[in-house]
């Protein structure tokens, strides 16, 4: 749950807003029986901070750490645009997440042409018989880069989580993800980390952290669902492009900064 270590959430008035939202939450939530009709809602005004913690793509369309920039982004550097703290990217978390999407995808549905251009092997990984395993070598190909800051961590973390969603959808809902749907949990998941990330020690502290948890990604959820998407396909550019246009468009619902 969270964030370990001691990183106590990032500077400036976003982190510090998003901060205070979920301290008010988990005082609301402690007041509570954390579920039933007196379980209060997570205010959406947290996710106005963590969505412009994401640096949005250039004006020109491009970050250059994107699906085409061949960048690694998500570096951290000396400052964010929100005042301090990681440097989030919103290409850079498109990109890794957009090709492991892609792989867990063309893994699913048999395409091992596509899986070759990413740099797998799928009579190999079909000979792992073991998700998980097959989960790991996907995230291992997207992601190439050492988890050794923040936004590398987070992306990692999402990667896994969207590609393991990927390949357990089936056996949970009796079918494949449409790319649409791909999409959606791709952006809730991006948002649901920085959040989760920014808070981390105070949600790890509190005895409603479980119950908070819940909130964000739920939130994240809906805010996913309201987003404006025209998913082409399941390529890896196609997802990627989405991912950015869907969380660009839920900064614009926000009110948030572009």
């Amino acid at each position: 749950m969270g964030t370990s270590g001691a990183y106590s959430g990032s500077g400036g008035k976003d982190g510090k807003q998003s901060r205070e939202v979920m301290q008010q939450h988990l005082d609301n939530l402690a007041g509570s029986t954390g579920n039933g009709k007196d379980r209060p809602g997570l205010d959406p005004r947290m996710m106005q901070g963590i969505v412009n913690m994401i640096r949005p793509r250039t004006a020109g369309g491009s970050s250059g750490d994107g699906p085409a920039g061949g960048g690694s982004g998500g570096r951290t550097g000396a400052g964010s645009r929100s005042g301090g703290g990681p440097q989030r990217s919103v290409a850079a978390s498109a990109r890794t997440t957009g090709r492991a999407a892609a792989a867990a995808y063309a893994y699913r549905t048999g395409d091992a042409t596509t899986l070759q251009r990413l740099g797998l092997n799928y009579d190999e990984l079909r000979a792992l018989g073991d998700d998980g395993e097959v989960a790991r070598r996907i995230v291992t190909m997207a992601c190439d880069m050492a988890d050794s800051t923040i936004p590398d961590h987070e992306q990692r973390m999402v990667t896994a989580e969207v590609t393991e969603w990927i390949l357990e959808h089936e056996e949970v809902g009796g079918r494949l993800p449409t790319p649409d749907e791909i999409v959606r949990q791709a952006i809730a998941t991006v948002i649901a980390s920085v959040a989760l990330t920014e808070s981390g020690d105070l949600i790890n502290q509190h005895d409603m952290g479980d119950v908070a948890e819940s909130d964000v990604r739920d939130l994240a959820e809906a805010l996913a669902n309201q987003a404006d998407l025209s998913v082409g396909g399941a390529s890896e550019d196609e997802i990627s492009r989405a991912i950015e246009d869907g969380i660009d468009t839920i900064r614009t619902i926000l009110g948030g900064e572009g």
